[in-house]
């Protein structure tokens, strides 16, 4: 997701807070991939990374 989209309002309820879940490597923590961005208010999906 760019930059400027971060500050876009959720479709479903008008609310311009994300979350971003992620998916560490077990093995080294420090690793990650980003598995969504979601709504802090209703869980709407903005963008889903790449699946495994």
């Amino acid at each position: 997701m760019k930059l400027g989209k971060l500050d876009e309002q959720c479709p479903k309820c008008g609310c311009q807070d994300k979350t971003i879940q992620r998916k560490l490597d077990p093995e080294y923590h420090a690793h990650g991939s980003t598995r969504a961005f979601v709504c802090s208010e209703c869980g709407y999906v903005f963008k889903k990374g790449e699946d495994d």
